[in-house]
């Protein structure tokens, strides 16, 4: 799944001119990969966001519905981890004991569904027709079912820095951020830096580009993740818009490939 596309977002602020007021999207995510396991895991999302803009504010909240199926110790959105939880998918209760460094305990795998983590943020945003930048403070809220594997357990909390620059028919963006993952019962997650630059285009009344993501490890077992996504966005009427993207992990800590769809309308 994406890492980031405020950047993104903030590009199509700037070119829909969108206004002040309310917005409700839905989307259909899906990605599959070892995410530096034995085994294949594919995740499945289907998050509905709501958000509001008054001035240069945004605020936004989302939460999805999630359903993973294959190994235990990947978990939506941190990856492939060393996860203790003896509840959760394909496990039967008993004590998880961590494999000895240079070791790899056999997979277990399982399927689970159910409410994913609820993620919030604020945005104060400057755009305009040249240039834009937007600082982002954001929050995950443990609302995922942690025996399930959907998620931590724990309260994560971050900070962003996106911005973008047209040149001609053509935008350039990127971001950094920093996320602070809480502390989980289970599962050993350490605090981690991300960023992301990308290009975009152009195409009819929309746009098309690439994005390319990092992030750090999360733990002492996983892999940093660096993923490519190349996307289609285009605004409908002055606050709607509609966006399809692929992407492609290219790193170990990565999904193979990722695919989705999302809809947002303006009110």
């Amino acid at each position: 799944m994406r890492l980031s596309l405020l950047a993104l977002s903030l590009v199509l602020a700037s070119t829909a001119h969108a206004a002040d007021g309310a917005r409700i999207g839905i989307g259909a995510e899906t990605s599959s990969g070892r995410y530096g396991t034995q085994s294949k895991t594919r995740i499945d999302s289907v998050p509905v966001t709501v958000s509001g803009t008054r001035g240069a504010w945004t605020v936004k909240a989302s939460l999805p519905w999630v359903r993973v199926e294959g190994d235990a110790n990947v978990v939506p959105g941190l990856g492939g981890v060393s996860n203790l939880n003896p509840l959760g998918r394909g496990r039967t209760g008993l004590p998880i004991i961590d494999p000895a460094p240079g070791t790899e305990a056999a997979p277990q795998r399982g399927r689970a569904s159910g409410v994913g983590d609820l993620r919030v943020s604020t945005t104060y945003a400057v755009t305009g027709a040249k240039a834009g930048v937007g600082l982002t403070a954001n929050a995950k809220i443990a609302t995922a079912d942690e025996d399930k594997g959907l998620g931590t357990g724990a309260n994560d909390y971050g900070a962003a820095v996106d911005a973008y620059r047209n040149v001609g028919s053509t935008t350039l963006f990127g971001g950094v951020g920093y996320t602070r993952f809480g502390e989980s019962r289970y599962i050993d997650v350490e605090s981690a830096a991300h960023a992301n630059a990308g290009v975009s285009v152009a195409a009819g009344r929309g746009r098309v580009g690439v994005q390319v993501d990092w992030r750090e490890a999360v733990t002492r077992t996983s892999e940093a993740r660096r993923d490519a996504t190349g996307f289609y966005a285009r605004p409908v009427g002055k606050a709607s818009e509609v966006q399809v993207f692929a992407g492609k992990g290219m790193s170990d800590g990565s999904p193979d490939w990722s695919a989705g769809v999302g809809v947002t309308v303006g009110f």
